[in-house]
This record gives C-alpha cells, structure tokens and sequence, in this order.
C-alpha cells in the first residue's frame, strides 16, 4: 500500500497477505477453507481461514483504529503421495519463513506479523488427507494517518542566544 492508501476493513489486510503469498509461493490460487463439498486433493493444496479477530479498545500513535487478526494457512497434502507428512512439513515450513516478521509492503499500516503455530491439524484417511496449519497474527491500523505539523515558535534573541 502506498502512503496515500490505507486499510478500510479488516479483509483488505486478508487479501493483501493471500496475494503476497501468492506471488511468492507459486502454487497457484490460494482459496478459502470453507469449501462445499470435501474432496481428496491430488496434489497439495494451501488454503486459509480467517481466525479471531478483536478490535483493540485504543488507537495508535497515529490516532487511527487498531484490529489484531488471525489468519491461518492449511496446507493438505493427499496421504497416497509418498512421505505426505514430510511433503506438508516442507511446505508449511516455506509459508513460514514467507509470513515470519512480515509487513506485506504496508509499513506503515501494520506491525510486524507474529507467529502462532505450525501445527499438525487432521488425519483424515477416509478423504485421503493430511493437514498442517500455519497460524499467523498481525496488528493493523484502519483509516488515513492525519498528519498534523506543529511549528516551534521562538524569539529571535533565543535562536542568536543558543549559537
């Protein structure tokens, strides 16, 4: 996000990171988890999840609105590839090091995005599917930064006095 925009909801944060991770991962669409019909994966899969998201009862320095949110990656890897639980650890790994310390080119909007967890969440041999979940939380500040200059006023006697 450039200096002249800024965060309006909560989700512009949510799509900011998918698209980043998107671009650094290579694997294509990073869909939501909420899926109507659950199916085997063929090949592995990132998926993500809105998690808690609380609105914090203060503002910044900067005067603006903050939320602290979660936002989980689910990597499921289908248990007939060989070494599935390997396959998922390597890739949840990777998603790691790529959210660990992150401001997703939004200095000025966010604090520095916090592990959670990389966690292994589901066996399912049923649908054929192993599943690890990369939680991160982040700080981000809604609205415009309202900048307001202040001008220190002195006489001229006091600025020659100081020399």
């Amino acid at each position: 996000m450039s200096s002249n925009s800024f965060f309006r909801a909560p989700s512009e944060w949510v799509m900011t990171v998918i698209e980043r991770l998107e671009q650094r991962l290579q694997l294509g669409k990073i869909e939501t988890a909420y899926q109507r019909e659950e199916t085997e994966p063929s090949a592995p899969i990132v998926r993500y999840q809105c998690g808690e998201c609380q609105s914090i009862n203060h503002t910044n320095n900067d005067g603006r609105k903050i939320h602290e949110i979660e936002l989980r990656f689910l990597v499921e890897v289908p248990i007939v590839q060989a070494n599935f639980d390997v396959v998922a650890l390597d890739l949840s790994s990777r998603i790691e090091r790529e959210l660990f310390n992150e401001r997703f080119g939004c200095v000025d909007d966010v604090e520095e995005a916090r592990l959670i967890s990389n966690l292994p969440r589901r066996f399912n041999p049923d649908n054929g599917v192993f599943l690890r979940v990369v939680t991160i939380k982040q700080r981000i500040f809604m609205g415009p930064i309202e900048h307001d200059w202040h001008e220190i006023i002195g006489t001229k006697a006091n600025v020659e006095g100081i020399s």
